[in-house]
């Protein structure tokens, strides 16, 4: 095999759990972080949480719940000084996260190179099979489970805030500010809950690529997150068989299948796929 990574049975079956749980709490997410033109911010996230990462290594080891935490606070951190630096209005939000995780990336990058070594480095970024266990699978669940209880408790106030988030802070005072924090924790518990397994680059690509194949099959809310739970799950375990197949980790397989879902997508979709764009009937 060209790279050298055995997968086996367990490991498979566990990568499987961990992207379906992945699938059913980051796509719909993904949905409504497109829906605000924020497709960027799960990227973001997904850098800014090396830092903490990096200092849970240096204090712990490669403890696999240290890191969890590690990189949970980091990206907490992250949120709420974007969210922060945002609400200044001397920046636009999408400037405020790119100054946050850039400099939260420069740091983890720095932190990891020199305690823990490039082999670190790249199981972190782009993630390792055997380091989803049994924790790993029950916080993939339990981010699952709390985004799913979040979207059915908030969801109107989640699709307006998307919508129009001038509109809602103009109504609810400080509500919409507050929602925004919570989607934005949301994303930030389901990137730490994938990147173990699937890496941290790796993992927001199976967030945001099928959410944005979605959009070619259905409009609203509603169908759009059952669409993308679909077509993430369905990457999750392409990407998974490939790479047992291959020999290599599944989180850039995984990843590319997204890609080529969406590529179909984009083609056929009844949505505005492109075939039915060109048909002469769709012109008139």
């Amino acid at each position: 095999m060209s790279a050298g990574v055995v997968i086996g049975d367990l490991a498979l079956r566990s990568a499987a759990a961990g992207g379906l749980a992945l699938a059913f709490g980051g796509a719909p997410l993904g949905v409504l972080l497109i829906a605000r033109r924020m497709s960027l911010s799960g990227d973001a996230l997904s850098h800014g949480i090396l830092p903490g990462a990096a200092i849970a290594y240096l204090l712990a080891g490669p403890n696999p719940l240290a890191l969890t935490a590690g990189a949970l606070i980091a990206a907490l951190v992250v949120v709420s000084l974007s969210s922060l630096l945002a609400r200044t209005r001397r920046l636009p939000e999408d400037a405020a996260f790119a100054v946050i995780y850039l400099s939260a990336l420069a740091l983890g990058v720095l932190l990891l190179a020199r305690t823990a070594g490039p082999e670190a480095l790249e199981a972190l970024l782009f993630g390792a099979t055997t380091a989803l266990d049994r924790g790993g699978l029950l916080l993939a669940a339990s981010a699952a489970t709390a985004t799913l209880a979040a979207l059915a408790l908030f969801i109107r106030g989640f699709v307006a805030e998307s919508v129009d988030p001038q509109f809602v802070r103009a109504q609810g005072g400080r509500t919409g500010g507050g929602l925004h924090i919570l989607l934005m924790m949301l994303v930030a518990l389901n990137l730490v809950a994938g990147f173990r397994a699937f890496g941290a680059l790796m993992t927001v690509g199976l967030m945001m690529i099928p959410a944005a194949g979605a959009r070619f099959w259905a409009r609203g809310f509603a169908g759009q997150a059952c669409v993308a739970i679909a077509l993430s799950a369905a990457s999750g375990i392409l990407g998974l068989l490939i790479a047992a197949r291959l020999g290599v980790e599944p989180g850039a397989v995984m990843t590319l299948a997204a890609a080529g879902l969406f590529a179909v997508s984009g083609l056929v979709g009844v949505n505005g796929g492109l075939a039915r764009s060109l048909k002469p009937s769709a012109r008139l």
